[in-house]
């Protein structure tokens, strides 16, 4: 050591750590913009212009990004989002050669990889979301082809495994010729998981119809907003920007529909809500972490958040301060989370019984989270008894 002679500092690093919170609303959407769109690459975009510029977008109908961009921006004025535009004028032609966007295939949607290059297509561009933008998609959504098998089994395998540490949830839409609540079930009887939110009917604003899935997100990201990007809270009961739903159906079937893991939309008094807090794992799993989309949601924060806010850590040396900083650093976070109504309770421990002797001898070290976050009050009931005592009351 260097002889020294005079008063000197040394900083230690802070035992706490600051908290980056995840914004969970970020919806991933793969669907078709006019020609001269970028093909078969990711985009994030802010606003309508830049989506509109980038995109070009137009007010055609049959281009499900114009219909994306329109209900994220400026119908419930939520953003950002990244676009995938899998049309590709070249490729996707008429019988005399035309550009015919109709030509889009549910394979299209899904894409992959490509063995030669190694470019990644459609629903395959949500693995570089992270990686080049820094951001961690909440949302997976494919307007017009979602009902697809193809489709939302991959929508499905992404949102519970993304990029290999992340989480998020897919927007399912019912098939156009589900013409009965019967129709719909039977649809939805091909998926369980916790990470799929099934919608029906399409909706109607104005002239025009529109996939309920990306009002749905939109509404998600809205009441997420209004919560510090907090996703503790259900998107039902919440009013949806429309002017109806494309069919009616009545408190009873919409509740059916419900009862069955499906979301739909509901009239009570005035304006069209989104109805329906259940993930597509219910009824067959009631779990309240998987049967409840906020509890779902909220799951995949928490850990989204921890990897992001953890990673930091890793490689540093097994010792009580690491350990400790950790432990403490989320209880106080998560201690104030509870102080704003977020959670029920939360707490970290780091437990002898959940590490032993020979894994952290391998460099493996856990800690545990015991944690609860608030459940919608989907059915709020009232118990009146008739009490004759108060007739005592006609001689006070």
């Amino acid at each position: 050591m260097a002889f020294k002679h005079g008063v000197y500092t040394i900083e230690e690093k802070t035992k706490i750590l600051a908290i980056r919170t995840v914004d969970f609303a970020l919806p991933f959407i793969v669907g078709t913009a006019p020609p001269g769109a970028p093909v078969n690459e990711a985009r994030l975009v802010f606003n309508y212009q830049q989506a509109a510029e980038t995109f070009k977008l137009n007010d055609d109908p049959k281009y499900t990004l114009n219909q994306a961009a329109k209900i994220f921006f400026q119908l419930y004025g939520v953003g950002p989002a990244v676009f995938v535009n899998v049309f590709d004028p070249a490729v996707h032609k008429d019988d005399s050669g035309n550009p015919d966007v109709s030509k889009v295939t549910a394979s299209d949607v899904v894409g992959g990889v490509d063995a030669a290059t190694g470019q990644r297509k459609g629903l395959e561009l949500i693995e570089e979301v992270f990686p080049r933008f820094g951001k961690i998609v909440g949302i997976i959504l494919a307007p017009g082809f979602s009902h697809d098998s193809t489709v939302y089994n991959v929508m499905i395998s992404k949102a519970q495994n993304l990029s290999g540490f992340f989480k998020a949830v897919a927007y399912i839409d019912a098939p156009p010729d589900a013409e009965k609540p019967t129709d719909v079930v039977a649809f939805k009887s091909a998926i369980g998981s916790p990470f799929a939110y099934v919608l029906d009917p399409p909706v109607k604003y104005g002239e025009e119809t529109h996939y309920l899935s990306l009002h749905a997100a939109a509404l998600t990201a809205q009441v997420d907003a209004n919560n510090d990007g907090v996703p503790y809270e259900s998107p039902s009961n919440k009013e949806l920007r429309i002017s109806g739903p494309a069919k009616i159906y009545t408190t009873q079937e919409a509740n059916y529909l419900n009862e069955q893991g499906i979301a739909t939309v509901n009239r009570m008094f005035s304006g069209y809500q989104l109805w329906g807090n259940r993930t597509a794992a219910f009824p067959g799993n009631t779990d309240i972490k998987d049967s409840f989309l906020p509890n779902r949601r909220m799951a995949n924060w928490i850990e989204n958040n921890l990897i992001v806010n953890t990673w930091q850590k890793v490689d540093n040396p097994m010792n009580k301060r690491q350990v400790e900083s950790i432990v403490d650093t989320w209880n106080i976070a998560l201690g104030g989370l509870k102080g704003r109504g977020y959670f029920l309770g939360a707490e970290v421990f780091f437990l002898e019984d959940d590490n032993p002797l020979t894994d952290l001898a391998n460099g493996i070290v856990r800690f545990r989270i015991n944690y609860l976050t608030p459940p919608p009050m989907e059915d709020i009931e009232f118990i009146l008894s008739v009490d004759v005592n108060y007739f005592k009351n006609l001689f006070k």
